[in-house]
């Protein structure tokens, strides 16, 4: 069966890894000239760790990046909320939290691949099916057919609309910063990513080697964000009252490769399939980044449809499964981390009063169960 994956990020090329060892040969389609990660750096929780593992990349990229150890949530003025203990993650689970850069991510995953199996420069434009297949046509005029075409495209997927013409994006009303820092965090945040939650503020970081850490700084307001003001003074600014090392992260970071992206998701969609065309990913069900999440569950839906994809007697009893299996989980997710978001920009202080409260009113035991869940695979 010849399949083509249209999209070279994390679930593409963790779909086309995943597919190969199944024993296809997929022909990934990315339409920039170059691979290029979006994004700075990235969590690979538990969940993903374990489907990585399975795919012997694992070891790979924790040489690369930094194990985590704990997770915490703390208010600007208060202080802590909430920790999870990453290290009895591991312990129950043989993997933890991976931070990594993007950037190297990406190089693993395509290493693992035959350099002429990803064709660069080939940005899809249009998707016709047939009842023997599916083409594609590419922004340069050429075109491409197989038996089978996987979108992997991202949040604003060409391919997804012949699966589910119309889809809207839904926009949180945040617009985060991204940037990797050129220090080394203080004794005691070695191994650990901390979230500060500040009113319209939020912050937060983790090491992705000993001498680099990848922040994110979510502001909930309209663009453009700082009037348009160069970014790095105006969040040395925003977030001068934000405890250390917060001060010291951004003046160790380059402004000119601080990005900005709007945080935005997809609601829910009823199918991820139709005929020989199926979604993954953010193309399927694009979450905001507030779990850490996206990648991870773009991680899971390559290797569990690769492995049904070799496994069912034909590729609808294939795609019907995938669905079942992967769309209830992939949606509960996005909906916890659009809550999330929302509330750690809660602006009222009798409201972030009673969110501060409830959470410090989770039992550690209860958190530590919740976060497990998430981390524990069904297939």
């Amino acid at each position: 069966m010849k399949i083509m994956i249209v999209g070279g990020g994390i679930g593409g090329l963790t779909t086309a890894v995943a597919l190969r060892q199944a024993g296809f040969a997929p022909l990934v389609y990315e339409a920039a000239p170059s691979l290029e990660p979006v994004g700075k750096g990235i969590w690979l929780p538990t969940n993903a760790m374990l489907v990585l593992e399975r795919l012997g990349l694992a070891e790979a990229l924790v040489a690369l990046g930094i194990e985590l150890t704990a997770i915490e949530v703390h208010d600007r003025a208060t202080g802590r909320l909430q920790a999870i203990d990453l290290a009895a993650v591991k312990a129950h689970f043989g993997r933890t939290t991976t931070s990594i850069l993007r950037a190297d991510l990406q190089a693993t995953l395509a290493a693992a691949l035959p350099a002429e199996s990803i064709q660069l420069g080939k940005r899809c434009v249009a998707v016709q099916q047939a009842e023997a297949g599916v083409t594609v046509t590419f922004a340069d005029g050429s075109t491409a057919a197989a038996d089978l075409l996987i979108g992997a495209d991202g949040l604003r997927s060409v391919v997804r609309d012949q699966v589910a013409p119309g889809v809207q994006l839904r926009d949180s009303g945040q617009r985060c910063f991204l940037g990797v820092a050129d220090v080394r965090l203080p004794a005691g945040q070695h191994t650990v990513v901390r979230e500060i939650w500040g009113g319209i503020y939020r912050f937060g970081y983790s090491p992705v080697t000993p001498d680099k850490v990848y922040w994110f700084a979510p502001i909930a307001a309209p663009e453009p964000i700082f009037g348009g003001a160069e970014p790095l003074a105006a969040l040395q600014q925003a977030y001068a009252a934000f405890p250390d090392p917060v001060a010291d992260i951004l003046a160790h970071t380059d402004p000119a490769q601080i990005i900005l992206v709007p945080l935005k998701d997809i609601l829910p969609q009823k199918r991820w399939y139709a005929g020989r065309v199926v979604l993954l990913g953010d193309a399927a069900h694009a979450m905001t980044p507030n779990l850490g999440q996206g990648g991870a569950q773009a991680i899971e839906d390559g290797y569990f449809l690769a492995w049904l994809l070799a496994e069912k007697p034909t590729v609808e009893a294939a795609l019907a499964a995938y669905q079942a299996g992967r769309r209830p989980r992939a949606q509960r997710i996005a909906s916890q981390a659009w809550r999330i978001g929302q509330l750690a920009h809660l602006t009222s202080a009798p409201a972030r009063f009673l969110r501060n409260t409830a959470f410090r009113l989770v039992p550690a035991s209860l958190g530590q169960r919740q976060a497990e869940a998430l981390y524990k695979l069904d297939f």
